[in-house]
């Protein structure tokens, strides 16, 4: 039976992970996204290395975003300066409860 266990909250996004499945499910506003573990820490590597500044576009209204790719190149996920900042920390939060919990349960 799956039991999701929240790892990490930020302001519209939500971490969550299940040891007997070994995924990791981050859910935004409108959409979930799913990995493996081994995944999870590839994508984190990914979005951790985004510098705003370096790979900013701009949407059709004007607004500065960044544009972050996916496993699935088709699908691409878009954020503002605050909303790439809130994402990435819940991301760093979601590695180190996860490591936490590999110190505790193993």
């Amino acid at each position: 039976m799956c039991k999701k266990t929240i790892i990490a909250q930020r302001e519209g996004v939500a971490i969550t992970q299940c040891v007997n499945c070994k995924t990791v499910n981050i859910w935004k506003t409108g959409l979930l996204m799913r990995f493996t573990f081994d995944q999870f820490d590839q994508f984190a590597a990914i979005t951790n290395r985004i510098e705003f500044d370096n790979y900013v576009e701009y949407a059709p209204d004007g607004t500065e975003i960044v544009i972050l790719s996916t496993p699935c190149n088709d699908i691409c996920l878009m954020f503002t300066r605050v909303e790439l900042d809130n994402f990435a920390s819940a991301i760093e939060e979601a590695i180190y409860m996860q490591n936490i919990y590999k110190l505790v349960h193993n």
